[in-house]
């Protein structure tokens, strides 16, 4: 079977959350590597909101907050991503959950039934090219300072995610190549990110 990042593009818009479509995903083309998701949380902590560049509307008062996660599957890593997230938009129980454990964001607010909004999609290749997108997406990645470089990874997503309406994070999720690249199953030339 040939995979390509359509595939992922594909089972991202069918789940709610990307840690959803991530279990899905690895549970048919990694099994028996693990049974959930894990987040190896690199940092996590206020953020100053000058300094933020995305698509939250901040109010005067909110606390911004900026945690930045590798999620695994087994011991391999699937996703590299940035929330970019309003702690006091989400119940204390979910607070002190992406304080104290190793779960991912999606599957710590999953309960609140959380929509995504994609607001931008970037294969590797196109990140590699011109464009003000990939340009601002490859400062950032960079400016964060803590994930791999742009050349190992298939695909970019930058979404909102919201709950009965309210904005609680922007999400900039950066997929490893290896999602792909499952035993079993190859990357066609024609879509090698």
């Amino acid at each position: 079977m040939v995979v390509s990042v359509v595939e992922f593009q594909n089972c991202l818009q069918q789940h709610a959350t990307a840690t959803a479509a991530l279990v899905s995903w690895c549970r048919v083309r990694y099994p028996g590597r693990a049974e959930t998701l894990s987040a190896t949380v690199l940092q996590d902590g206020p953020a100053d909101p000058r300094h933020y560049d995305g698509a939250l509307n901040l109010l005067p008062d909110d606390v911004l907050f900026c945690r930045r996660v590798r999620l695994q599957w087994g011991d391999l890593v699937m996703s590299e991503a940035e929330n970019w997230y309003l702690p006091k938009r989400l119940p204390e129980t979910m607070r002190s959950a992406l304080r104290r454990s190793n779960r991912p964001f999606g599957a710590v607010v999953a309960p609140l039934a959380p929509l995504r909004t994609t607001i931008a999609m970037l294969t590797g290749a196109e990140l590699r090219g011109e464009g003000e997108l990939a340009t601002r997406l490859r400062a950032q990645i960079s400016r964060a300072g803590v994930f791999s470089a742009p050349e190992a990874f298939a695909l970019h997503v930058t979404a909102v995610m919201t709950a009965a309406g309210v904005e609680l994070a922007e999400l900039r999720e950066h997929y490893r190549r290896e999602l792909l690249e499952a035993p079993g199953y190859s990357v066609t030339n024609s879509e090698r990110l």
